[in-house]
């Protein structure tokens, strides 16, 4: 269905989102990744049992304001009219020029805090395109579910195995162009190249509207 294609390439579209956001972290920020918790929280425990004091205040604040951006989700999910799709869109475009005045500023680690907050929006608010799970700003289980699926179809040549490693694959190449992208702005504009960002949130916004029209196209009574 054509629904399903513009579902999907929303979801690749903000896969180069998430990888640009998680690039331009790591890339300018010390390896401090915003976009998942999992390295932040070992960085802490590690930081603690060594003594090193001075960056466990970062990497706490870091998760508070990380498990903020879920608990927004779930009251905005319940409260708001808006899909949470293009809230997440909002709050992406809202959390960039904030990262580059902390910049300007002198806190060029407590600029990646709005991205904190952003990212775990995003990935829920695209948790999932076309009946598969998929986070648009990590690759964990992209990459598990690329490889299965994948194995999958080699062994059974099962078409369905095949649409699914398909778009397991494009997500981490869609992620992964953001990372590129991120990393080649970088080198020549540093801190201030998260402006760019709104390129592809643009191109985002873009997809979203191409595919909430075409659910209107096929669902008229849901108006």
């Amino acid at each position: 269905m054509e629904i399903v294609k513009k579902q999907i390439t929303l979801h690749h579209t903000v896969s180069v989102i998430g990888g640009f956001m998680g690039g331009y972290t790591i890339f300018n920020h010390s390896d401090v990744f915003a976009n998942a918790q999992t390295g932040n929280l070992i960085r802490l425990v590690l930081s603690a049992c060594s003594g090193d004091f001075g960056s466990i205040g970062f990497l706490a604040l870091s998760f508070a304001v990380y498990a903020a951006g879920n608990a927004f989700y779930a009251v905005a999910r319940r409260y708001s009219r808006l899909s949470m799709k293009i809230v997440s869109l909002i709050i992406t475009s809202l959390s960039v020029p904030p990262v580059s005045v902390l910049c300007l500023s002198g806190n060029p680690i407590l600029s990646i805090l709005p991205l904190c907050f952003a990212m775990p929006v995003q990935w829920n608010a695209y948790k999932s395109a076309a009946g598969n799970s998929s986070a648009t700003t990590f690759s964990s289980n992209n990459v598990r579910q690329a490889v299965i699926q994948l194995t999958n179809y080699l062994m059974d040549r099962d078409r369905k195995s095949a649409r699914n490693a398909r778009f397991y694959w494009m997500t981490l190449l869609c992620f992964h162009i953001g990372v590129a992208a991120s990393c080649l702005l970088s080198l020549f504009f540093s801190v201030q190249s998260i402006w760019f960002a709104y390129f592809f949130i643009a191109a985002a916004a873009v997809a979203y509207y191409r595919y909430e029209s075409e659910k209107i196209r096929a669902f008229p009574d849901r108006k």
